[in-house]
């Protein structure tokens, strides 16, 4: 059992919460948001502590961490706060909802996994990796660093998704195929070729658009 902090204070950082509170035996006991995003001090009788003095309130070795859990600038945010985090000294909480179906060889520290998700043996997932309820991912396939996959994914054999990808809900990706790093994958989309890095595919086609993923890091996604 570990003392868990949550980055965020909104309604991902709430459904958060629930889950830990009913499923896990870590204890949701406080969450914190970058200073200039500070507009209250509790959220769900808890505190919420800037980020940049989180020691004060939450000394590394007494809580472990678990966020971003939105994919902001592509999962990039979540990297860059994880990777602040482990200089800072601090561990990170990771959870997988009892239901989920885990056979998974390695499932990275910060990963969030939801109800009815099935992970096949030998499947790898990074540190950072979120995944939405009812997904699959098929045997043999690898979920690199800091990727979001939403709800009803299907990931099949031998896939690779590079880090900080986005897959949207009710994907497709068909045995074998690499999907390249921050490649923004739309709901619905049946992917049955290789991705090159920084990809957009949009529903219902499999071939990337001619420009990169880079002009959809500044939308506000929560």
């Amino acid at each position: 059992m570990a003392d868990v902090v949550i980055f965020g204070a909104g309604q991902l950082a709430e459904v958060a919460k629930a889950y830990f509170d009913k499923f896990s035996e870590d204890r949701v006991v406080g969450f914190t948001v970058d200073k200039g995003f500070l507009t209250q001090t509790e959220f769900k009788n808890l505190p919420v502590v800037a980020w940049e003095g989180l020691e004060e309130r939450f000394p590394p070795g007494t809580v472990k961490l678990i966020g971003p859990l939105s994919y902001q600038r592509l999962n990039e945010f979540r990297r860059d706060r994880h990777r602040e985090g482990r200089a800072r000294g601090y561990d990170f909480a990771r959870f997988i909802h009892p239901s989920a179906h885990n056979m998974a060889e390695m499932v990275g520290d910060n990963c969030f996994i939801l109800e009815n998700c099935t992970l096949q043996p030998f499947v790898r997932l990074g540190e950072g990796v979120i995944i939405w309820s009812n997904s699959h991912v098929g045997h043999h396939t690898t979920v690199d660093d800091f990727c979001f996959l939403s709800s009803q994914v299907g990931l099949a054999s031998g896939v690779h998704i590079g880090t900080c990808c986005f897959i949207g809900g009710q994907v497709g990706v068909d045995n074998g195929i690499t999907v390249g790093s921050g490649t923004y994958i739309e709901s619905r989309a049946m992917i049955r070729r290789d991705l090159p890095p920084n990809s957009v595919v949009r529903h219902p086609f499999d071939l990337p658009k001619p420009y990169s993923s880079d002009r959809l890091k500044a939308m506000k996604f929560r």
